[in-house]
């Protein structure tokens, strides 16, 4: 009764949350009990498994699962450790299999729901990764640690299947994330700087370079500015970060060069001594800049030769990307809502059967499809002799092997209507059945089984060698 409870709570929150992007994946059993699994056999290598098992932990790690689903990834870790226990005795390798399938498991489970927290916490979750990436877990540590305890306390509701705590915390969440990653941007870009100021006022810049100590901090203000508007100018921020560490630098070997030096206008002297220098070393400079141009002329030739093929490889990837794109939109073009969807993943064309027709349980196409499939035809002729791949999915109603036979006879029922219509070569095209294993909708609701109950065609053009496969996914 509880979990229907749940259930119908969360179903009502989903639709008040549809309009601001929340997502909400379900079917998935709750925390409250150990997972079911499968031993494995006496023969399996317990060492093997083991170091594989923490590879996965290490990379479910990498993916953020141990804060996103923390108390699965956690029942997990603690198998590990007790399998490597267990491991230190040879004659304990049947205990060791057994921890290591137990926490496979927690793992598996760990996973699925990590997917559901980071589909209604995709900001947060990006602007945690933008934080490590900068260093912010490593220079702001406890406040790093404070915000993923908060983060790992709405995992624990989505373990409970209640995502409301994803709703309310996201915002605040994803901001003082990112209030951490710019703080450590700062600290990567203008600590040196900073740390260099600092060293020349102990040392008396206030008084003996007073016009330098100006200048060096104008600098590291300007740059603090620009981190402000420009975080992730990964071009034009180092130029500007070691600018202000010159500064700061130069800063004190002036009121160095200054506080040793005992004239009215010190810092003058230290400055005009210092402007001597650099002259010295201008004219040392043009030497090698002449020389350096005659390289750079030898290697011009050479690069205008290179670029001029990187040119042309590129032109057959613009056109071959053109021709795509056109081709899908006329696919768009030539179903309705209530008979496919039709997006990009990737290099390849998606068209999602909303309209086929199937008796219930079994894989019979009815004449009523025939019109719809007809269109799938036109589309595929028009991508001449692409690889298709027709994948069979069905709602969680039944067994998981009834489900997955029934999938695949329908994807195989619709592949040989294309292949005995002529629409592509039998050796072209392939079948797999998903069963319920890939839902695109909750399956506690009529409305989400029937659109779990789908085929989708998958198209994948022939691309020249040289062609690129840099098209984004734009589902809608």
């Amino acid at each position: 009764m509880h979990r229907i409870k749940n259930a119908k709570k969360i179903s009502a929150r989903l639709q008040g949350l549809s309009a601001t992007g929340t997502v909400l994946l379900l079917a998935i059993t709750g925390c409250s009990h150990a997972p079911a699994f499968q031993e494995y056999p006496p023969t399996a290598s317990s060492a093997d498994e083991v170091q594989k098992f923490e590879q996965d932990l290490v990379a479910a790690r990498n993916a953020q699962v141990d804060v996103l689903s923390p108390d699965n990834y956690r029942r997990a870790f603690y198998d590990l450790n007790d399998a490597k226990d267990h491991q230190k005795d040879p004659k304990d390798s049947k205990t060791v299999l057994h921890e290591v399938a137990e926490g496979r498991a927690y793992l598996n489970r760990a996973n699925e729901f990590a997917k559901v927290t980071q589909a209604n916490m995709e900001d947060v979750v990006t602007a945690r990764q933008a934080a490590i990436t900068s260093g912010a877990n490593t220079f702001y540590k406890s406040e790093f640690e404070d915000l993923d305890d908060r983060v790992k306390s709405v995992g624990k509701d989505v373990e409970h299947n209640d995502v409301s705590s994803a709703a309310d915390k996201r915002k605040d969440l994803q901001a003082e994330y990112l209030a951490l990653e710019l703080q450590a941007i700062k600290h990567n870009n203008l600590a040196e700087a900073q740390g260099l100021i600092e060293k020349a006022k102990k040392e008396g810049a206030k008084d003996y370079a007073p016009r330098s100590l100006a200048i060096a901090e104008k600098k590291v203000a300007d740059t603090d500015a620009f981190i402000n508007a420009n975080r992730h100018d990964t071009v034009s921020l180092p130029t500007r970060a070691a600018d202000a560490r010159n500064n700061a630098d130069h800063l004190l070997k002036i009121t160095r060069d200054a506080k040793n030096n005992k004239s009215v206008s010190s810092e003058d002297l230290a400055l005009k001594i210092e402007d001597e220098q650099n002259q010295v070393t201008a004219r040392d400079s043009q030497l090698s800049v002449k020389d350096q141009q005659l390289q750079q002329g030898q290697q011009a030739l050479s690069a205008q030769q290179e670029t001029t093929g990187v040119l042309a490889m590129q032109k057959r990837s613009l056109e071959e990307e053109k021709a795509f794109n056109k081709k899908y939109e006329e696919a768009r073009a030539q179903f309705n809502d209530s008979e496919a969807e039709v997006y990009k993943q990737g290099d390849k064309l998606v068209i999602r059967l909303k309209g086929l027709d199937f008796p219930s349980n079994q894989a019979n196409l009815r004449p009523s499809s025939f019109k719809l499939l007809s269109k799938v035809e036109t589309v595929i002729k028009e991508f001449d002799a692409p690889s298709i791949l027709v994948e069979g999915h069905t709602d969680a109603v039944g067994g998981k092997a009834r489900n997955d036979k029934l999938s695949e006879a329908r994807a195989k029922a619709v592949s040989q209507y294309l292949v005995s219509n002529s629409a592509i070569e039998e050796a072209k095209i392939s079948t797999i059945g998903y069963g319920y294993q890939k839902p695109i909708a909750s399956n506690k609701t009529a409305a989400g089984k029937a659109q779990n109950r789908r085929v989708d065609i998958v198209i994948t053009p022939e691309r020249s060698a040289t062609g690129s496969n840099t098209q984004k996914s734009d589902q809608t």
